[in-house]
């Protein structure tokens, strides 16, 4: 067809586990390469996905020194636009997101500024510094987004009710797995003292933050632990790990916790689960479910905002317990150890929702929504109006 490969830019505070990050992963992974040539950007170099990334693409680390580094930050990336010349920007996080924006401006380039939103953003603002700051930031640069990729309906709910953005700029775009490549690591066998045991193991996976919520785990844990012999996996990294531990040895639950960091291939440990336990706050969708349920694990999690009831149906292929509750995820937790047949079943029905997410499907609406900005920002250098809203309602 002798068309030209679109360059597209994507940027990312870092490549350390995590959702977004795998996200991203996943996208480059994925990407038709007949239409789009990704190059990426990232603000540190930690990179705890290299063995998954593609050979063919290229990764700019910034080099962030610090909190305070935010302008130079600003100025490297735009010397990257300059640089690169990218067709479209695509920002990862709320963070990315701003400082994407001031660089696009500092740049000069006109090329559309995508940004993807994969949290719930009223909640992880007003957990942090200076929320009011970041409140006015966020509400500022989002006026320059051609499209904002909501990763739930509840994340677009938030942005449109919350953040005043135009509805009209949104698209939800749920995050993807790679089901045959997670099944494929999934049959490995779990190097654990555990593993091989006939005592129940809850597994956990996710950043040792408040927002995971992992304290209620424990809680819930010991509660178990009263009336059946139980262990639990949390896999993942943070820095709540040291009050973990020690909640863990206050609630007398030390030997039954094991916290063994962040692990390349957590997919063998949910497979081998007894139960999959999300204890979260808040989520921007929960990609963890999705990949325990396409491990064959029954799902017990907090029906917190946003995500989880979005993904399961409560009953059928999960368990939705409410948010901040120790005595329901305990309950949870225990009917399941003391069932097989409903275990059976979640874990059935589990497999074919999982199958919804498919990497090559979501990534398909990815190409479509860069495809209509692309276009509608040909159509806008043409005419000199810019009618990306438009072209987005019209997907």
């Amino acid at each position: 067809m002798g068309m030209r490969k679109k360059k597209i830019l994507f940027v990312i505070p870092s490549l350390a586990g995590g959702g977004a990050e795998k996200v991203l992963v996943l996208i480059l992974r994925n990407l038709d390469r007949g239409l789009f040539e990704p190059v990426v950007v990232a603000f540190e170099a930690k990179n705890d996905y290299k063995a998954d990334m593609p050979g063919d693409v290229s990764v700019i680390s910034l080099g962030k020194k610090g909190r305070l580094d935010n302008l130079r930050l600003a100025f490297s990336l735009s010397r990257s636009i300059r640089n690169e010349r990218p067709d479209l920007i695509c920002g990862f996080t709320y963070y990315a997101n701003y400082v994407a924006a001031i660089a696009k401006r500092l740049s000069g380039s006109r090329v559309p500024l995508v940004f993807t939103e994969h949290n719930n953003l009223t909640l992880i603002i007003n957990s942090m510094r200076f929320p009011s700051l970041k409140r006015a930031l966020i509400r500022r640069f989002h006026r320059d987004a051609a499209g904002v990729v909501c990763v739930s309906r509840g994340v677009k709910d938030d942005l449109v009710s919350n953040w005043g953005i135009p509805e009209r700029k949104c698209v939800v775009i749920n995050n993807p797995v790679e089901i045959e490549n997670i099944r494929r690591l999934a049959d490995e066998r779990p190097v654990h003292p555990w593993s091989g045991d006939d005592i129940p193991v809850i597994v956990a996976c996710g950043r040792l933050t408040e927002q995971k919520n992992f304290s209620l785990l424990l809680n819930a844990v010991s509660s178990v632990s009263k009336s059946c012999d139980v262990r639990l996996i949390i896999i993942g990294e943070g820095a709540q790990r040291p009050a973990l531990l020690s909640l863990a040895k206050e609630l007398g639950v030390s030997d039954r916790v094991d916290m063994p960091g962040f692990q390349a291939n957590p997919f063998k440990y949910m497979a081998s689960a007894t139960v999959f336990a999300l204890s979260s706050r808040w989520e921007g969708f929960g990609n963890v479910i999705v990949e325990a349920m396409a491990c064959g694990a029954p799902v017990v999690s907090t029906r917190c905002p946003f995500g989880p009831d979005e993904i399961i149906t409560d009953g059928v292929n999960g368990l939705l317990v409410p948010s901040e509750d120790a005595h329901a995820m305990a309950e949870a937790l225990s009917e399941l150890i003391g069932n097989a047949s409903a275990r059976a079943g979640l874990s059935k029905e589990g497999r074919k929702r999982a199958e919804d997410f498919g990497a090559r499907k979501i990534i398909a609406e990815y190409e479509g929504l860069f495809g209509s900005l692309l276009r509608a920002s040909r159509a806008a250098s043409r005419t000199g109006v810019y009618r990306v809203q438009n072209r987005l309602q019209d997907r």
